[in-house]
């Protein structure tokens, strides 16, 4: 073992990093004899042989593998995974290097040292060039631009950088053996990442159970990437049937199928993706039955859906006067989401932070893919987890979104929180088909190499379902949100056209009046282009809550729907203190310079957005002055104050959804507010 750093860096000095490509067959035969010399076993009716896509094992002409047939196995001495190296091969000093890291760092060195390494042969039959994104050129990269691999290329790359330039500066710290930091380049650490990550596997990193004459990973052990000499050899093929051997002393794979002579001899990496395959292998399949579009929340939203999952599943186990405290709390932290926090998804991930780029693109990954029939299905647990991302504090506190076992949408049971779930999936998943439109007209005719094929298969493929996807959803959405839609299954979505149809008529002329008066028209589009919308609704449904507290009259002429939506409301939420109409306005109008009304719903990221309760004082400005036009009106009512519009705004900021445009062009991103009018169970 190496105990004196300096020593390890100075044995490392042999010859600068070079990128010339060496002779396949020779390495290979070197390989070959110093894998068998050294405790490797290769089957006797199998050989390596080379082709386009690299060195591969092969059955000999005039041969047959047999079911149940050991092709290959390796000593445990030969792989290289990060117990060895931290265990035997690597400076005590600097044992704080990840895992990832560390073996990256220790296969840079045995390049470094060439002959005198104990690896050697081994890793100068490896590759010296890949077909991951990171090894594309302009031309290549072309054909991912707009695509969720695109986006994922550049965030492994950062990060590589990132990590290459920390290790670098460490490892040469102190100053000393500094003329030998020039061998240990970006490319040396680029190739050594892909080599780990197109070649190892993900072994156990300790044996302590055991099986028969069989010793395997116990449960809860830790895994590591392994590199394993002799099975890297064998190619993917989803449909190989394979049994992997993890012996005392070797690692080892079996066939479970006859296999011709002249024919390749197959590993199974498991259902991946082409998404997965490019990324971490360097190649795609076609008509691949595991593709899918890949989806994924930022970290920090990420965290919340975790903690909030958590303290979820704790509140179970707790009394019923924690419960309650616990469901108070987990309502009040819930993040501002209201909008279009999703329509900038659609993406692999959002940002780094400080997270490990590598975890995030294993661990927080989810999907969508086609069935037979044009259905399709997300991965699991996606929906439950979105629609906690996207729930108010309402549905916060009731904890009621989709189960875990809700892999599509129905009408069935439809609540406010589902129609955002599927309104803000459909944004996010048209935003990925136009970014990848976007860049079509930049494509050649056709790919000009086994890169751009492999790419342009994974785009295509991308296409297609989302295509399917997006069609599907766009039909569902529409059958429930188009308004006066002959074939809308569910009534309880109210766009801003509704509004007045929705009005009881002694509410119509009045309503018309203070729109006038705080937006002067009463046109939906131009109040949607003079950002009104939250003050249409908010005053529509202060109008209608009037209209329910007034004699008869309300219940006669509000329909049934509505009637149980306010009641709901009363329920839901807290009803706001008394005051007086005529409590003194703010010093300073903020409101009333502005062109047009602020809008806080879409404005709820802001930085300089106004307290609710100006906007209520500015909406009670509109109220006053309609009614001292029209003194009849149903506003002209002592209970219209301050806290009941501020009360009415904070139900429409919390009980709407963002919808998408269902008719719009590729190029306009025209989403529309609505309510969703929940009736609860009364």
């Amino acid at each position: 073992m190496v105990s004196d750093f300096g020593a390890w860096l100075l044995a490392s000095d042999q010859s600068a990093f070079s990128s010339a490509k060496i002779k396949t067959s020779p390495a290979v035969e070197d390989f070959e004899s110093w894998f068998l010399a050294n405790g490797g076993y290769l089957h006797p009716s199998v050989e390596i042989g080379s082709g386009d896509d690299g060195n591969h094992v092969r059955v000999k002409q005039d041969h047959v593998l047999l079911p149940g047939s050991l092709v290959v196995s390796c000593p445990h001495e030969l792989t290289i995974s990060w117990p060895g190296v931290n265990r035997y091969h690597f400076p005590d000093v600097h044992s704080t290097f990840t895992p990832h890291i560390a073996s990256r760092l220790f296969l840079m060195r045995q390049r470094l040292l060439r002959e005198q390494s104990s690896w050697w042969p081994y890793i100068n039959s490896l590759p010296r060039s890949f077909s991951t994104p990171l090894w594309y050129d302009g031309n290549d990269l072309t054909w991912l631009r707009g695509t969720n691999l695109g986006n994922a290329k550049e965030v492994r790359e950062e990060a590589w950088r990132q990590e290459y330039e920390n290790a670098v500066q460490l490892l040469f710290a102190d100053g000393s053996h500094s003329e030998q930091k020039h061998l240990w380049t970006w490319e040396l650490y680029l190739w050594a990442a892909t080599v780990m990550t197109t070649r190892s596997f993900s072994g156990p990193a300790s044996f302590n159970r055991n099986e028969g004459d069989l010793v395997v990973a116990g449960h809860g052990v830790g895994r590591c990437p392994l590199l394993i000499p002799g099975l890297d050899l064998l190619n993917h093929n989803p449909s190989a049937k394979v049994s992997w051997v993890w012996d005392a002393n070797v690692c080892a794979l079996r066939v479970n199928e006859s296999t011709l002579g002249g024919c390749q001899v197959w590993n199974n990496y498991d259902p991946k993706s082409n998404e997965e395959l490019i990324m971490g292998y360097g190649f795609s399949l076609l008509d691949n039955t595991s593709d899918h579009y890949s989806l994924g929340f930022s970290p920090a939203i990420a965290a919340y859906i975790r903690d909030t999952k958590a303290r979820r599943l704790a509140r179970k186990r707790t009394s019923g006067a924690l419960q309650s405290q616990s469901t108070r709390e987990a309502g009040s932290i819930s993040p501002k989401l209201i909008g279009g926090a999703f329509r900038n998804g659609g993406q692999v991930l959002e940002s780094l932070e400080d997270l490990n780029v590598e975890e995030i693109l294993e661990q927080n990954i989810h999907w969508v893919r086609l069935l037979e029939n044009e259905n399709y299905e997300f991965s699991p647990r996606f929906l439950e987890d979105f629609s906690i991302a996207v729930e108010n504090p309402r549905e916060a506190r009731i904890a009621d979104g989709f189960s875990a076992s809700e892999t599509h949408f129905s009408d069935r049971g439809f609540s406010r929180n589902k129609l955002h779930v599927i309104c803000s999936i459909f944004m996010v998943l048209q935003k990925g088909q136009r970014a990848i439109r976007k860049h079509s007209k930049d494509l050649p005719k056709a790919p000009q190499n086994n890169k751009q094929l492999d790419a342009a298969r994974y785009r295509d493929s991308q296409l297609r379902i989302l295509d399917s996807v997006l069609d599907s959803m766009c039909k569902f959405l529409k059958s429930i949100t188009t308004a006066n839609s002959p074939e809308a299954s569910d009534r309880r979505v109210v766009r801003l056209e509704q509004i007045f149809m929705e009005s009881p008529k002694s509410l119509l002329k009045d309503l018309r009046g203070v729109l006038n008066a705080g937006l002067r028209t009463r046109d939906p589009m131009k109040i949607r282009g003079r950002g009104g919308i939250d003050f249409a609704f908010t005053i529509w449904l202060c109008g209608l809550w009037v209209c329910s507290r007034s004699d008869l009259r309300g219940e006669t002429e509000i329909s049934q729907k509505c009637l149980r939506w306010l009641q709901f409301l009363q329920q839901s939420y807290a009803a706001p203190s008394e005051e007086s109409i005529d409590q003194p306005r703010p010093e300073i109008p903020v409101l009333e310079e502005r062109d047009e009304w602020f809008d806080p719903v879409r404005s709820a990221s802001s930085d300089a957005e106004p307290n609710s309760t100006f906007i209520a004082r500015s909406y009670l400005d509109a109220v006053q002055a309609a009614t001292e036009k029209r003194p009849q009106s149903v506003y002209n009512d002592g209970r219209v104050t301050v806290r009941r519009i501020e009360w009415c705004l904070n139900i429409i900021k919390n009980e709407g959804v963002w919808c998408p445009n269902l008719d719009q062009g590729d190029d306009e991103e025209d989403d529309d507010w609505v309510i969703f009018v929940e009736l609860g169970d009364s």
